[in-house]
C-alpha cells in the first residue's frame, strides 16, 4: 500500500493560485516522505516535521488571504485549522517519541490536508468566485 502516490485530485483545486500551489507543495513533500519511508539514510521523522511546518505556514498564509478578502467565515476556518494542527502535532509527536513514522500516519497527515481542502477551502473558493462575478 505504500506505493499509492499522494496527490491533490483535480476536484480539489480551489482556483486560488497561492493556495493551490501550497497544497501541491505540501502533498509533494508528504509523498517524498512516503517514497523514502524505508530508506535508513532519509530522516523520515524530521522530514515529516518539516511537512507539519509547511502546513502551519500554509494555514497562516491562507488565513491572511481570507482576511484580505473579508471572508465572513474566517473565524470558523481558523478553528478548523487549529483542530487540524492539534491532530498533526499529536501524530508527529508520537512519531518523534518512536523516531519512526509509518505509512498509516502519513496517510493520516494526507487526509488532514484533503479534509481541509474539501470541507473548508472549497467554501472560500466559492466565496472568491462569487465576488469576482459581481
Amino acid at each position: 500500500m505504500k506505493n499509492l502516490q499522494f496527490f491533490v485530485p483535480r476536484s480539489g483545486k480551489i482556483n486560488v493560485d497561492k493556495i493551490d500551489h501550497d497544497h501541491d507543495t505540501i502533498v509533494a513533500a508528504l509523498d517524498d516522505v512516503r517514497q523514502n519511508i524505508d530508506n535508513p539514510d532519509y530522516r523520515t521523522v524530521k522530514k515529516a516535521r518539516e511537512v507539519g511546518n509547511l502546513l502551519l505556514a500554509h494555514f497562516k498564509d491562507e488565513e491572511r488571504l481570507m482576511s484580505d478578502y473579508n471572508y465572513p467565515y474566517l473565524h470558523q476556518h481558523m478553528v478548523h485549522h487549529d483542530q487540524s494542527l492539534g491532530t498533526v502535532y499529536r501524530i508527529l509527536g508520537e512519531c518523534e517519541l518512536r523516531n519512526q513514522i509509518n505509512i498509516e500516519e502519513l496517510r493520516d497527515l494526507f487526509r488532514i490536508l484533503i479534509d481541509d481542502i474539501f470541507s473548508a477551502d472549497m467554501a472560500f473558493s466559492n466565496y472568491v468566485l462569487d465576488r469576482k462575478r459581481r
